[in-house]
Order: structure tokens, then sequence, then C-alpha cells
């Protein structure tokens, strides 16, 4: 996940920043050296890195909001509205992509979850649902729980596991996807009760760890207090549940 934030803890960087080399290499290469507008893959000097909400229109400086896009492309696009230039060049704005999304970029959750969370970013794109600011992954992630609780799958989930609050329950399905037996799942469910911890999900702890010697690594290596205290609580509340626990 390149350049994926702290979904739960995280402050958007205001204001235009610097994208360092490597990642601009990182979009570039991801985006096949093609501009995302006309479909053209220009020489290495006329390769830009535009972002789709223009900054002076509320857009975020990062990844989720970076396209590749061709010199041409981007000085005609301007400080235009991005549904406004779409529309001017005939493109669909659901065809363009949404990177850096960790839901989105999880190609084992279920395509439904996928598609509810990329329909979010189409409106934010067409204008029609505004979120910015320095706290506007707390709104994404908010507004995310809200459509995701009127689906089949998040009625299921809330029958199931009546007994969890709803910020833990909503990442079952992510959790799903890295849990290899009941323990791990057990443990995952006790760190998504942090916000802290939860942002581990996904990020460190992926399918192909072990989750508990990962989490006794970062525990003993980490210097955030913050993190270690609510690492050791999960662990404590871990210890308690039983092999058959249900929520």
């Amino acid at each position: 996940m390149m350049g994926s934030p702290s979904r739960f803890t995280h402050k958007t960087r205001l204001g235009r920043g610097s994208i360092s080399r490597d990642l601009r290499d990182m979009i570039w290469q991801r985006d096949e050296y093609t501009c995302q507008f006309c479909g053209q893959k220009p020489g290495s000097n006329d390769l830009t890195i535009d972002h789709l909400i223009p900054l002076s229109l509320g857009g975020l400086d990062e990844s989720t909001n970076y396209v590749t896009c061709c010199r041409s492309c981007n000085q005609l696009k301007g400080s235009l509205p991005l549904a406004k230039f779409a529309r001017q060049i005939n493109v669909n704005l659901e065809e363009l992509p949404v990177h850096g999304d960790p839901l989105i970029d999880n190609v084992a959750l279920p395509i439904q979850i996928r598609l509810l969370r990329k329909r979010i970013y189409d409106r934010i794109r067409y204008g029609t649902l505004h979120i910015g600011g320095s706290s506007a992954q707390a709104k994404l992630e908010k507004t995310y729980r809200l459509e995701f609780w009127k689906t089949p799958e998040g009625r299921a989930l809330e029958v199931a596991f009546p007994r969890l609050p709803g910020q833990v329950r909503i990442m079952i399905p992510e959790i799903k996807t890295i849990a290899k037996n009941g323990r791990e799942f057990r443990l995952l469910i006790e760190l998504a009760k942090s916000a802290n911890t939860r942002n581990l999900i996904g990020t460190v702890l992926t399918p192909d760890c072990d989750v508990e010697s990962r989490l006794h690594s970062i525990w003993s290596k980490t210097k955030d207090e913050a993190l270690k205290k609510r690492l050791q609580q999960a662990f404590e509340r871990f210890k308690k549940q039983s092999v058959t626990s249900r929520f």
C-alpha cells in the first residue's frame, strides 16, 4: 500500500508539500507511465503528478489524490474541478482509479465492500460529498461506517457480533483477510478496540505474517509509549478470552 496513512489517527497534510522522487517514480510505474486523462505515454520530460481534486478546491496532498498526468493535460486542467474537467475531455470519472486506500487496495475483501468505498471517493470527486481539512481521514471513515451499516454485509455483522462496538465490528472483513485461525482472529479483534492498535491491521499486520510474533516484536522495539500501552492492554484482554469465546 503506497503511502497509506494511519487511518484512525491520521491528520491530513494541508497545503502543497513536496512529492519525493521515489514516490513520483512509484506513481508513474503504478500507472504504467500513462496519462490517466488522455491515455498517452509521454516522454519522461512530460510526465507530471496531478492532484485530481486541486489543492485550491480542498483536494488532499496525499496518494489517494495523485495520478500520473502528461504536462499538456495538467496545464489544461489547471485548477478546474475534476468533474468539470472530466466532462470537458469526455472521461468517465468513475473509471479514474483510487490508489493508496487500504480497503480498495485489499483485493481479498469482498468486491461489494471495495465498491462501496470507491463510490465514496467518486462522490468526493464529483463534488457532491465534501470531505477535507486536517480531519479528512476521520470524516471518510465515518462516512464509510454509516454507508456500510446499510448494506447486507453490514447488517449481517450486526447480527453475528451484537456485543462488539461498531468501530470494531466494521473491521471484521479486514480481519478475516489476515487471521489464519481463531486465535489470531480474537487477537485482532482486541487490537481493533483502540485507534492506535487498529492502525496496525492491514498495514503492519498482513496475511503473510504470524500475528502474535509480529506484535511481540513491535511491542519490544517501539519507542511509542502510547502504542506500547495499548498493545499491552490488548494482550491482557486477549488472554482472558477462551478459544470458544463468542462476541
